[in-house]
């Protein structure tokens, strides 16, 4: 399909998602690989679809923390 390389990632999440984010790592982990792939592709789709309707808005918020959508 396309070239693919391995990430180690480590980010702060409450304990109870945590917790449950490990259980699906270690009875399948391919399962989770998908849903981040899924989350980032998402995620670029939805700025790539944002600079197209606003260039400069996504500028000017690209060195700010991202918003919440559900917001």
């Amino acid at each position: 399909m396309w070239d693919t390389r391995s990430v180690q990632l480590s980010i702060d999440l409450p304990v109870q998602l945590a917790d449950s984010v490990e259980e699906v790592r270690r009875h399948d982990p391919e399962y989770l690989q998908r849903v981040i792939r899924y989350g980032m592709a998402r995620r670029e789709v939805f700025q790539a679809l944002s600079r197209q309707i606003d260039p400069g808005a996504m500028m000017e918020s690209s060195s700010a923390t991202p918003a919440d959508p559900t917001a």
